[in-house]
C-alpha cells in the first residue's frame, strides 16, 4: 500500500507540475481547440482530489439539508449529478477492459465498486501531493519502494517504508469513521438509495489506512506461493 500510494502521489505531483509549466504555451499555441481541452484535461485531472476532500466534508451537511426536500428535488438535481460523475469514470475502466479482453470483459464489472473504493481512498495522499505542486513546496523524489521479492524465501521488509507514512493512515481512519456515521444518518432517515455511494468513501478510506498501518508487521513472515509470470488484470 505504501508502494502504492507512493507511486500515485509522484504522478500526481509530476502532473500538476508538469501543467503549470507548459499549458501556458499550450493554450497560447496555434493547436486546434480539442488539443488543446485535451492538454487541460489531461494535465489538470488530479485537481478532483482537492475537490473530494470538499465533497467528503459537505455530504453529510448536504443530505441534511437535502432530507427535508422533496423526491422530485432528487430526481432532478441529485441524480442526474450523480450519474454523470460515477459513469463517466467506471465507463472508462469498462471501455479499457472490453478492448484488452473482448471475451471476458464483463467480469470487469464485479471489480469497479472496489475501484472506486480505492479511488477514494488515495484522496488524502493525492490531495497533499497536488498542493505541494500547486504552492510549488519541493521534496525529494520519492521512488517506488522495490523488495526484490523473487524466491519462497525472500522477506517483504517494508517498515522503512512504513515510517514513512506519518499522519495520513489515521486521518484515513478518521475521515472513514465520519462516513460509517454518514451511512448511519442514511438509514436511519431512510435514506437506503445513497447507502451503497457512502459504503464506497468508508471502505476505500479504511482499507488504504489500515493496510498502511498493518504493512510490515508481518515481516517475519516468508512467502508461501512460488512467483508466477501470469498477467495481473488491468484495474484490480
Amino acid at each position: 500500500m505504501t508502494a502504492f500510494k507512493t507511486q500515485q502521489a509522484r504522478w500526481a505531483k509530476g502532473l500538476i507540475q508538469t501543467g503549470k509549466k507548459i499549458l501556458p504555451r499550450v493554450l497560447k499555441s496555434d493547436e486546434p481547440f480539442r488539443v488543446k481541452l485535451e492538454a487541460w484535461y489531461h494535465l489538470t485531472a488530479n485537481l478532483s482530489y482537492p475537490l473530494m476532500i470538499l465533497l467528503s466534508v459537505l455530504l453529510l451537511p448536504a443530505m441534511i439539508i437535502r432530507f427535508y426536500q422533496g423526491t422530485f428535488q432528487i430526481l432532478i438535481i441529485d441524480l442526474p449529478l450523480f450519474l454523470a460523475s460515477t459513469f463517466s469514470i467506471s465507463s472508462f475502466y469498462l471501455v479499457s477492459q472490453k478492448e484488452l479482453f473482448p471475451k471476458t470483459w464483463p467480469r470487469a464489472l464485479l471489480y469497479i465498486p472496489f475501484l472506486m473504493a480505492l479511488g477514494i481512498g488515495m484522496t488524502i495522499t493525492n490531495t497533499r501531493a497536488v498542493l505541494e505542486a500547486l504552492f510549488g513546496h519541493q521534496t525529494e523524489f520519492t521512488r517506488t519502494p522495490k523488495y526484490r521479492v523473487e524466491t519462497k524465501k525472500d522477506k517483504i521488509r517494508s517498515t522503512t517504508y512504513r515510517r514513512r507514512l506519518g499522519w495520513v493512515p489515521w486521518v484515513e481512519l478518521l475521515i472513514g469513521g465520519y462516513f460509517a456515521l454518514t451511512v448511519y444518518y442514511a438509514m436511519d432517515n431512510e435514506n437506503y438509495l445513497t447507502v451503497p455511494f457512502l459504503i464506497l468513501f468508508v471502505v476505500g478510506y479504511w482499507y488504504t489506512g489500515l493496510m498502511s498501518l498493518l504493512q510490515g508487521r508481518f515481516t517475519g513472515l516468508t512467502l508461501t506461493t512460488e512467483p508466477h509470470n501470469k498477467p495481473f488484470p488491468v484495474g484490480v
